[in-house]
């Protein structure tokens, strides 16, 4: 479908421009941790960070072979599937893991060369685990530097987009004149899908989800959701992710957000209780197709909210 009339531009306009919108919050661990860890002779005095979500697979791959039965875990008890094999070890966080819980790892290694052993902790996150991470304790080939290389740039990417989005916020207008302003009526047309009744909605979520749309427009695309909270205490998004069915991952630019979702009883009209967050994504025209799930949390990581089967159209 696509928005032609003033009350389908204007909702694009408080997408892409307002001047209540929060400012980014400061990224937390998980989303500055590395799929790529690189271990020295002397041991770090803080063992690197590991981010797990509940019931998503994570595999660490070694370039070194592992001694045999010389993997431990805290809590192993808790984590479905370990598998331990010569170079890799696998395991399947619980679903039942709140934000926040962190599990000491340790694996030592066949030779003797150092560091014996490898110490992890694996940080439990409502949605940014990881499902890979190579560890590297001889130097490194080519190859991997390339691959590093080529995540650095696409994180640089990022943080050029949110840069520019920032500055060009600051100065532009509101309203219309803020959609011709963005520059999104470049090819003149606003896509727009509404995802209300196709999204699933797991029991789980701290808050209730209602009206869910979907945008696409030159270069970026969003989600806007419409939330009540039956809670007694008002509810602010912190971060969001979009991950893909490959467990690709979309991380978004700063959440557009106006104000925290009330707490239901709190407001006199129930019928206007819902408040939106919008989660905004960089995309050209042939990027962030298929269907994806939508992850919302707030500072505590504790009140998350879910949608799956996101789509754009």
């Amino acid at each position: 479908m696509l928005l032609a009339s003033p009350v389908g531009l204007l909702a694009l306009a408080l997408l892409a421009i307002s001047p209540q919108a929060a400012e980014p919050s400061s990224p937390d661990v998980c989303e500055t941790a590395s799929p790529q860890l690189v271990l020295s002779a002397e041991p770090p005095s803080t063992p690197p960070v590991v981010c797990i979500s509940p019931d998503l697979p994570l595999t660490l791959r070694f370039d070194t072979a592992l001694r045999p039965e010389s993997v431990r875990m805290e809590e192993r008890e808790r984590f479905a599937d370990v598998s331990v094999g010569q170079r890799s070890f696998t395991l399947t966080p619980p679903e039942n893991l709140a934000a926040g819980e962190r599990f000491q790892v340790e694996a030592c290694f066949a030779d003797d060369a150092a560091p014996a052993c490898a110490t992890f902790v694996l940080l439990a996150h409502p949605a940014l685990g990881m499902q890979q991470v190579k560890v590297f304790r001889q130097p490194r080939s080519v190859a991997s530097f390339q691959e590093g290389e080529k995540a650095a740039r696409a994180e640089t990417r990022q943080c050029q987009e949110e840069v520019h989005q920032l500055r060009a916020e600051r100065g532009a207008p509101e309203g219309l004149r803020g959609v011709l302003a963005s520059g999104l009526l470049e090819k003149g047309r606003i896509a727009f899908k509404d995802l209300s009744e196709s999204v699933t909605k797991p029991k789980g979520n701290a808050l209730g989800p209602g009206d869910v749309y979907s945008y696409r427009a030159e270069g970026r695309v969003a989600v806007e959701v419409w939330l009540e909270n039956p809670g007694t205490l008002p509810w602010m998004a912190a971060g969001a992710v979009l991950r893909g069915p490959k467990g690709e991952v979309l991380k978004p630019l700063p959440l557009w957000q106006p104000e925290p979702v009330p707490p239901r009883e709190a407001v006199a009209d129930e019928q206007k209780s819902a408040r939106r967050v919008v989660v905004e994504v960089p995309a050209s025209e042939t990027e962030a197709r298929g269907t994806y799930t939508l992850t919302l949390w707030d500072a505590e990581q504790k009140r998350t909210v879910t949608l799956g089967k996101v789509t754009f159209p």
